[in-house]
């Protein structure tokens, strides 16, 4: 049925409820599990939004420690899937909107299922509906499986 699933994975306790789901579901499809983080442009409020000496270098190094971050959490999780038996591997991509990499890395990968969360760590919108759950599934051309 699965033979490769796209686990998109923030460490939120909802993203792991999905790392919980997606493991199962390799363990029964005997599926390998690619996990997925997306790196967003944060804009730090200097100054009152005057030019201030240094600002893109504090923002590309903030940008760095994420990534850094995100490698080690997913690398975690990556841990968790193997220990259950399954191949995994960790994808770290940099973009605007995480749903266009998500639904991207799907089609690249070949993957066969994405499996997410309904809510991560988003801004108010996410609050509101999930909204990169909620683009996923409009975009995704492959199944979606939304974990609450």
């Amino acid at each position: 049925m699965y033979k490769h699933i796209l686990l998109a994975y923030d460490g939120s306790e909802l993203s792991d409820k999905a790392l919980n789901e997606g493991i199962a579901l390799a363990k029964d499809a005997g599926a390998k599990i690619t996990l997925i983080y997306v790196v967003t442009p944060h804009h730090l409020l200097i100054g009152g939004g005057r030019p201030v000496p240094g600002l893109k270098r504090l923002e590309s190094q903030y940008a760095e420690d994420i990534r850094q971050d995100a490698k080690q959490m997913l690398d975690n999780a990556c841990q968790r899937a193997v220990a259950a038996g399954r191949t995994a591997e960790v994808l770290i991509e940099d973009g605007t909107h995480p749903y266009e990499n998500i639904v991207e890395a799907a089609k690249r990968l070949k993957a066969d299922v994405i499996v997410m969360s309904t809510h991560g760590r988003g801004n108010i919108a996410g609050l509101m509906v999930g909204s990169q759950t909620l683009k996923v599934l409009t975009h995704s051309s492959v199944p979606v499986l939304v974990v609450r």
